[in-house]
């Protein structure tokens, strides 16, 4: 079963994420391009996950894992576990 690709960031702050990042930086452009590129894989990962009937706990958002890839590649962290 497929996760939702949702994001709940008055979980953790009272600020916004985006008051965080200066309007600068170049995570920002990659982020736009990234969003557009996952958009148009949705029915691909749509087609991989198929609706469990025996229900169960649903998986994490393939967009979210790889953006977290992404990050973690760009950053030049060694481990998921450091992420």
């Amino acid at each position: 079963m497929r996760g939702a690709d949702t994001f709940t960031e008055s979980l953790f702050t009272m600020l916004r994420l985006e008051d965080f990042v200066p309007q600068a930086h170049p995570l920002r452009p990659i982020r736009t391009m990234v969003n557009q590129a996952l958009t148009k894989m949705d029915r691909l990962f749509a087609s991989m996950y198929e609706a469990d009937i025996k229900g169960g706990r649903p998986s994490i958002a393939p967009e979210k894992l790889l953006r977290a890839m992404l990050l973690q590649v760009l950053y030049s962290i060694r481990s998921e576990r450091q992420l």
